[in-house]
Parts: structure tokens; C-alpha cells; sequence
């Protein structure tokens, strides 16, 4: 017999918020290991002691985290997906009668707290995450996201244009007309004199486009050229990632997206001593942060670096730099006919020694076209750094530089694909750097509370399961008995773990 379902509104139900949510859902194992009293502590400066009683911050922070755990970007939608769906009612503390905050209160806090307290409330997750040990901080690793701005490139306008703050179009054809006019008087044939009207310039700096252009929608915002794809504007993110098997983010640091990534290192590594209260051991980088600015960083904050280093190449073609010889002693180089390199002056802006052979001693050299092809003798220079790059590039070259290497790039590819397509870093939500940066911040929240929510006691394994299993079965006179007797435990007894598979009479290996 088919069912017939009839609607018939009721007037009164018997309805419970908490048991509606499915046990294992997301929602409330992060009730389960986060209490967020705390957050009342990190803005209470920001609220007054009187006026009328506000939004609790507490919900506003559940309700961003909600967002970006589940990729909602629209604060707007996400105010009304939290007012249908029961888990997230629960989660915010919002019976079924009650009206959810409106979105316009998400905007307006976000504008009062600032980033500093999206910083602190980063930190103690970070916090917590190491409470339940799944923080080693020994060893980390460092990579770069680039995040599209909230701003198309056709935004892009004259910074000086900008700055001199145009009059209108009449105003502005009448003046030149007046300029133009005061030229012809002036030059009798009808030529304009250049200096008056901005003259030629005389600076030969070949700058980047970010320094002449900006997008008044969105200033902090710098436009990025990659091989292959279309120019956008953006932000450029840094994730700094725990060396543990948890891999959890420690550290956020929002830069221009045209910076080089050595520029972030410093205040990354300052960000995680302040998250943890204490310093890694070592940081692992690609090679776009191998620059003399984060090696210094590194070294000056007592961290050993194992970043990868670019190898300059002599833009006038001839022999590598490897193929000469330095010797510490006397400060100089020996080319591979046995001449030396003296040390002839200091390059401040980049930071090197500069050597050169003597003058005329590569005239007649029979390596000549193939060291120095031009009509010059042969210069090397040496970075003020490089006792501590050869020594980080053994360290690359070894088993152990090369495993770690080859980890960071999986882990840290593997977070920022994570905070691009599931978090919603791949654009920009609002305009801003400082807003970016509280963007990130939540981005790395949500996914260390997933690690955290996620986490599971460790069963043992191998012998010590075996022996806890055993305890639990046996009564312990029967169970040293059995041990005893029996073939497994004359095998573990054994210091050499080797003996582990061995078929008897097998000859011990070598």
C-alpha cells in the first residue's frame, strides 16, 4: 500500500537541539577540545563597561571558523547557512527561535578587533595543538601562496597621477592652455620648452611595475607576472609548518606579493618563538628563500638554515665559479691555471667581495676563451655569507638534507592546495593587507583545529601491543611461563634485532 504524507504544521513540539547533531560531527569534536572562554579574554579592551550588552565574541569567532572550515567566503551566506543548519546552530549556541547575528556585526567587529587579536587567537590554538603534542618545533618548513587580490589589474593607475590629485577636465585643459601659451611667447617659433613641461628624465633606474602603478581599489595589492599566465594583483602568503607528523601551521606572514620570500623569514621565525615560546632548531626553505636576508635572519635568531641557493651564473659566459679554488688563509681565489684572484673592493649593495686577477695576467692564458671570452680579465665575487652557504650546501648535498627537502615540498605543496581550494585562500575575501593577513590567520586556525579535532590516541604496536595483549589474557605465572618456553621470546631477548625472520639454522648475517 502506498504512503500518503501529509504536512500539518504543529503548534507544539517537543524538539532537542543537542540530540539532532550526529556525534562524530566536526562541530562538536571541536567542542570537545577547545574551550573558547579565551576569547573574551583576547578583546575585552575593545568593548566598553557600559552601553547596551553586545554580540558575545565568542560567536562571532565560532562563526568565522565555521566559515572558512567550510569554505564559505560570502559572510552575508554564511549568516544564513548558520541559521538553517542545525549542527551550526548548536556549535554557536543558538536555539531554533532564536535570530542569528546579522552579517553586518561580523563586518564591524572585524574592523574593531584587528589583527591583533586574530594573532593571539592563532596562537593559543597553536597552543593547544603543542598541549596535546602534536607539535614537535624542532624543525620546520617554510612556503609561499599567492592569493588573488579583491581588485581586477585594469584597476592599475599612475601612483604620480594618483598623488597629485588631478583637477577636473576643464580646469585642467584650461591650465594647459595657459602653460602652452606662456611657451609660445617665450620660444617665438612655436616650440615648448621640455623643462616646464616635465623636461627628460634623467633617472636611468629600470624599476618594477609596482612602483609606478597601484589599484586605488585595493593599494596594498602588487601585481605578479608568472611564466605562462595571465598577470593578476595579489597577496603573497606565508605558511610556516611544524616538522611533526601533525604538520601544523605555527606561524602566518602576509607580505607584498612582488617581495622576494626572504623578506618574511625574520618576522616567521619571530611569530613561531612567540606561538611556542621557543626557537626551532632548523628551518627548511626552497630556493626562492636562499637570499642573504634569510640566511641572516636564520643565523641571527641561532636557527640553522637548509635552504636551497641559487648558483650565479657569470653573465659574460666562461668557467663556473666552482672551478676556482679559495683559500681562507690569504682571502683569494686560484684559477685552474694556478693564478690568483686578489681581493680588489666591497660591494655594498649586494652585499660581496670582489676578486680579481692581475692586470694582463690573462692575456696570455690558454684557458682565456673559455674563463673570460671577453676583452676583461676574469673577477669573481664572493657573498659576505658564504662560509655559512657552503656549509648549508653540504648539508643539501647529504641524505638527510635531501630527505628533508624532498618532505617540505609535499607537506607544504599539500597545505597551501588545502587553504586554496578548501579554505578559500585562492582570492582575496576583502581588500587589505591587514585584512589578508586576518584571512590567513583564520585559513591556518581552521586547519590546525582539523588536525586537533581529528586526533586519536596512538595504539601500540609490535612487541609492546603483543605484550599488553598477552598481559591481558594470561594470569602472570602463566604468562612467564609461556615466555618462557617459548621460541619468540628467546628471539626478542636477542640484542640483535636482526634475528627477527630468521629461519632456523640460517646463518647469521653479516
Amino acid at each position: 500500500m502506498m504512503g500518503h504524507k501529509t504536512v500539518e504544521p504543529k503548534l507544539y513540539m517537543s524538539f532537542s537541539l543537542d540530540a539532532a547533531v550526529p556525534v562524530n560531527h566536526l562541530v562538536r569534536r571541536l567542542a570537545a577540545v577547545v574551550d573558547f572562554d579565551f576569547v573574551r579574554g583576547l578583546v575585552r579592551r575593545d568593548y566598553s563597561h557600559t552601553g547596551q550588552p553586545s554580540v558575545d565574541p565568542i560567536v562571532l569567532f565560532k562563526l568565522w571558523l565555521l566559515g572558512y572550515l567550510f569554505n564559505i567566503t560570502s559572510e552575508r551566506r554564511l549568516c544564513e547557512e548558520a541559521s538553517l543548519n542545525l549542527a551550526w546552530r548548536w556549535f554557536v549556541g543558538y536555539e531554533l527561535d532564536e535570530p542569528l547575528p546579522d552579517h553586518s556585526v561580523l563586518s564591524k567587529a572585524r574592523k574593531r578587533f584587528g589583527v591583533r587579536a586574530y594573532e593571539k587567537f592563532f596562537q593559543h590554538i597553536v597552543r593547544l595543538c603543542e598541549s596535546a603534542g602534536l607539535v614537535e618545533g624542532d624543525v620546520l618548513f617554510i612556503d609561499s601562496t599567492l592569493s588573488k587580490a579583491n581588485a581586477a589589474p585594469q584597476s592599475l593607475r599612475s601612483r604620480a597621477l594618483l598623488a597629485q590629485k588631478l583637477p577636473d577636465t576643464g580646469r585642467f585643459l584650461n591650465e594647459l592652455w595657459v602653460v602652452n601659451e606662456d611657451d609660445l611667447e617665450s620660444n617665438g617659433s612655436g616650440g615648448k620648452r621640455r623643462r616646464e613641461l616635465g623636461g627628460k628624465r634623467t633617472d636611468s633606474r629600470r624599476s618594477a611595475v609596482n612602483d609606478f602603478c597601484v589599484s586605488p581599489t585595493d593599494p596594498d595589492a602588487q601585481k605578479v607576472v608568472r611564466p605562462g599566465r595571465p598577470a593578476v594583483l595579489g597577496h603573497k602568503t606565508h605558511f610556516l609548518v611544524d616538522g611533526g607528523k601533525a604538520n601544523v601551521i605555527t606561524a602566518v606572514e602576509v607580505r607584498p606579493a612582488g617581495e622576494s620570500d626572504g623578506q618574511a623569514v625574520g618576522r616567521a621565525l619571530d611569530k613561531h618563538r612567540l606561538a611556542l615560546n621557543r626557537g626551532p632548531r632548523e628551518l627548511v626553505g626552497d630556493r626562492g628563500y636562499g637570499s642573504q636576508v634569510a640566511i641572516q635572519a636564520c643565523v641571527a635568531r641561532d636557527v640553522q638554515p637548509l635552504l636551497g641557493v641559487r648558483t650565479p651564473t657569470n653573465p659574460h659566459g666562461g668557467l663556473d665559479r666552482s672551478e676556482f679554488t679559495y683559500v681562507a688563509e690569504g682571502d683569494l681565489y686560484i684559477c685552474p691555471e694556478g693564478k690568483q684572484l686578489r681581493r680588489v673592493g666591497e660591494n655594498y649593495n649586494r652585499h660581496q667581495t670582489m676578486y680579481k686577477i692581475a692586470k694582463g695576467a690573462c692575456r696570455e692564458c690558454p684557458l682565456k676563451p673559455q674563463c673570460a671570452p671577453g676583452p676583461t680579465d676574469r673577477m669573481i665575487s664572493r657573498r659576505w655569507d658564504a662560509g655559512v652557504v657552503e656549509e648549508m650546501q653540504a648539508r643539501l648535498r647529504s641524505r638527510r638534507g635531501r630527505r628533508l627537502l624532498k618532505r617540505r615540498s609535499t607537506i607544504s605543496e599539500h597545505i597551501n592546495a588545502d587553504a586554496k581550494e578548501k579554505h578559500g585562500m585562492n582570492k582575496a575575501q576583502f581588500r587589505g593587507r591587514a585584512k589578508m593577513q586576518m584571512q590567513a590567520l583564520l585559513t591556518a586556525t581552521a586547519i590546525n583545529l582539523k588536525v586537533l579535532a581529528n586526533r586519536r590516541p596512538e595504539a601500540q604496536s609490535g612487541i609492546a601491543a603483543t605484550a599488553a595483549g598477552l598481559c591481558s589474557l594470561l594470569p602472570c605465572s602463566a604468562l612467564n611461563a609461556r615466555l618462557r618456553t617459548s621460541r619468540w621470546t628467546r628471539l626478542v631477548g636477542r640484542s640483535d634485532s636482526r634475528a627477527f625472520g630468521r629461519r632456523p639454522g640460517s646463518r647469521r648475517p653479516r
